[in-house]
């Protein structure tokens, strides 16, 4: 309900989606590294795949030799060789 209330705002104010914490903001920088922001937790990470909960769903990054180079509160730094990336249905 809350979720609903501020999405509601945010398009009545015509404020950008992204000031929504559920949503999640992802930046890619080439193929070497991804910043994902206003995500809720890590789920799992190795070597092929990195698995984040967000507001949004479950987020799978895969490729190879991934590090999280940097977990925050409600962000991660992925660096490695990025492949692919999406959410799971």
């Amino acid at each position: 309900m809350k979720h609903v209330w501020l999405q509601k705002t945010l398009k009545w104010l015509d404020l950008p989606e992204d000031l929504d914490p559920n949503v999640p903001r992802i930046t890619t920088l080439g193929r070497d590294s991804m910043l994902v922001e206003n995500l809720k937790s890590l789920r799992r990470c190795t070597q092929g795949e990195v698995l984040l909960l967000t507001g949004a769903g479950t987020l799978l990054v895969k490729g190879e030799n991934l590090q999280v180079k940097e977990l925050g509160q409600s962000r991660a730094l992925i660096t490695g060789d990025l492949q692919s990336w999406g959410f799971e249905v």
